[in-house]
């Protein structure tokens, strides 16, 4: 018994020998700290109390753990924050950032962090991207009980939108950031854009940080595979992500008669199928369920969520009868579109080249706000409905916009005309001039000789227009050189439709907007009436009907053009362009023959 007492008191003080003779300092170190995991932040003892050290810091969101004497034979930690018994060698302690005073008892190894930052009664997200969908009602955030700094919603739906931090319901502090999904918000920051999707939001008020943790799986690829589809059973076709909303997928697909699922990652064990094998055009597919979707041919536009199983396969998307460009950079204002160009292969794929000053654009169907669209990137980005003004800057530009996906770019754009008839023969372009006011027109005043030449985009090859006919034509993508007569000419030239006018100075020359002219039915079969509101038009007009190619198919003469009728019934299915002239104004319209 006495030797076991004696050794018991050997080491009791063994230990407190350990504990104050050979700790000569005590720091804090890791991610969580300024120096990392490289640099060891010194600690300050207590001058009452040796076995207490002290430090005020500031820390982010990660992890640490205390030393002594700058090495690791004796250091502390712990899976408890702020307050913890650190034990040595114990694992990291992760701590919520914070300016903070922070305690260590090396002796019994007990931790305090207190936040030294302001505090508030509540934390709110507030924002368009909300449930509440503006910024008048805050989303109140739940207080942890142990780090009372950090608030937390454990799970929320977010639209694609802007959001906010703000405390105790009112603009008096409030935080926001650039960067997301995670970031430091500043005080009075900018708004934080946000994707649609659920997510477990956390919020640092001593440190402006947040993050929005997606609660659903991500899949970088998604489409649909089998019988029914274009690749059949063994490749998938792709649908696209909505960049704003992740766990969506969608896209425009002609299907067959047969059967089809949903794939991830071209993976087979992530497919997803429906117990029902009839719940067609709409249904709920779920994951590992061996059963197809049938369903029947036609043209759809397919949509898929990857976290509900939702889908449904609707008319085609993105098809409209007109897309417009709106704004203060057309020239026009928000009063009128100028109507961009349909590629007749690709339906939802529009294009128009314009000359724009410094300003905003929009884009939207069918001259009207009930579907439109915008987004802060330039000169590439993805419009959103309802989404802000494009800042577009001063330039000749080749717009192009998909209707299905949103997708938009802007291009540099020149046009120029060379030839042996110009006074640069074929060594260099004279430009012409984007028109202020009408999409695709470029207009020239030039003095020509007889000879030959072309349209052509960008000083290159790579995109040009030519045609037989002189004074007024359809150019077409390498085709032939137009003959000219020499002359003082103001030149029209339409680099959508490949249109120009050769009008001799001494007159006028203008090419009307396609506004001005309404084809319908169109597609047609059999007749086609035209209906014409430009006065200029409206007498001894001359309608020329011509291929894609150029080749000049039908000529009409009326003397009165308000309202005709020509009957197309002997063209074959296909798309055809159409040229009104008329006392030197010129326009043109595509129509389509279907039967």
């Amino acid at each position: 018994m006495l030797k076991r007492l004696l050794f018991s008191l050997t080491i009791l003080t063994l230990t407190a020998s350990f504990s104050f003779a050979q700790i000569d300092s005590v720091s804090i170190i890791g991610a969580a700290t300024p120096g990392g995991w490289e640099a060891d932040t010194q600690m300050e003892q207590d001058p009452m109390n040796p076995d207490l050290w002290t430090i005020s810091i500031d820390l982010v969101t990660d992890e640490l753990k205390f030393r002594a004497n700058n090495a690791w034979d004796i250091n502390w930690g712990a899976t408890d924050f702020p307050t913890g018994i650190g034990e040595q060698n114990g694992p990291n302690i992760p701590a919520a950032g914070c300016p903070c005073d922070v305690t260590l008892n090396v002796v019994t190894g007990e931790y305090t962090f207190v936040s030294t930052a302001p505090t508030y009664n509540t934390i709110g997200l507030i924002g368009t991207g909300t449930p509440n969908g503006d910024f008048d009602t805050d989303v109140v955030m739940e207080q942890d009980p142990n780090v009372p700094w950090v608030y937390v919603i454990e799970n929320i739906s977010l639209t694609a939108g802007d959001v906010k931090f703000r405390a105790d319901g009112a603009w008096d502090a409030n935080w926001g950031g650039e960067a997301f999904p995670a970031g430091t918000g500043t005080m009075g920051g900018a708004n934080i854009a946000v994707m649609g999707g659920d997510y477990k939001v956390t919020f640092n008020s001593a440190t402006g940080e947040y993050d929005f943790e997606l609660l659903i799986p991500l899949y970088e690829s998604l489409g649909i595979v089998g019988s029914a589809t274009e690749g059949g059973a063994d490749m998938v076709t792709a649908l696209t992500q909505n960049p704003n909303q992740l766990d969506e997928w969608s896209a425009n697909v002609t299907l067959t008669d047969g059967e089809l699922k949903f794939r991830a990652e071209d993976n087979t064990d992530l497919e997803w199928g429906n117990d029902a094998m009839d719940e067609f055009p709409t249904g709920t597919a779920s994951l590992e369920v061996a059963d197809a979707i049938s369903v029947t041919a036609g043209d759809y536009s397919v949509t898929f969520n990857s976290t509900t199983g939702e889908y449904s396969f609707d008319d085609p998307l993105g098809i409209f009868n007109s897309i417009g460009i709106i704004g203060t950079a057309t020239g026009l204002g928000f009063d009128e579109d100028i109507d961009m160009y349909v590629d007749p292969a690709q339906p939802d794929s529009w294009n128009v080249s314009l000359k724009f000053t410094d300003g905003v654009i929009k884009f939207r169907a069918d001259n009207d706000w009930a579907v439109n669209w915008g987004d802060d990137g330039f000169p590439t980005g993805t419009g959103v409905q309802d989404g802000p003004d494009i800042q577009v800057f001063a330039g000749d530009w080749e717009v192009a916009f998909n209707s299905t996906t949103g997708e938009y770019s802007l291009t540099p754009l020149s046009i120029g005309i060379l030839g042996t008839a110009t006074p640069t023969g074929w060594d260099a372009d004279t430009d012409l001039t984007a028109s202020t006011t009408e999409g695709s027109i470029w207009t020239i005043a030039i003095d020509l000789t007889d000879g030959e030449s072309k349209f052509r985009r960008d000083d290159v090859w790579t995109v040009n227009w030519g045609a037989v006919d002189f004074p007024a034509g359809t150019g077409t993508q390498d085709g032939d050189n137009i003959p000219i007569v020499a002359g003082s000419y103001n030149v029209t030239f339409n680099s959508s439709t490949g249109e120009y006018l050769f009008s001799t100075a001494s007159g006028t020359s203008n090419v009307l907007s396609p506004n001005t002219v309404q084809l319908a039915p169109n597609p047609t079969s059999n007749e086609l009436n035209i209906q014409v509101d430009a006065e200029e038009l409206q007498r001894n007009a001359t309608i020329r009907i011509f291929t894609t190619t150029g080749q000049l198919l039908n000529q009409y003469q009326f003397d009165s053009l308000e309202n005709q009728t020509i009957n197309v019934a002997n063209l074959p299915n296909g798309m055809y362009f159409m040229q009104i002239t008329a006392n030197n104004y010129l326009v043109g319209k595509r129509f389509n023959v279907a039967k």
